[in-house]
């Protein structure tokens, strides 16, 4: 019988500060993921006037987007 507190339990946990980096990393990569969708949605829904402003077409902001 396995000890309810065994550490081969947790998949992570037999890998150390690798396992921990590892997930790390996955996260960081989620969060830069996230952070550019928000900024694309908010860059998508500018107006013409607005990107007059900046100097952009529509076609220029959607040649961008891709």
């Amino acid at each position: 019988m396995i000890h309810s507190r065994h550490p081969n339990e947790n998949p992570i946990a037999g890998f150390g500060a690798l396992g921990r980096s590892v997930c790390k990393q996955i996260l960081n990569r989620l969060a830069e993921a996230s952070n550019r969708a928000v900024v694309r949605s908010r860059f998508a829904d500018l107006q013409l006037r607005d990107l007059e402003d900046i100097g952009l077409t529509i076609a220029e902001r959607d040649a961008m987007l891709r």
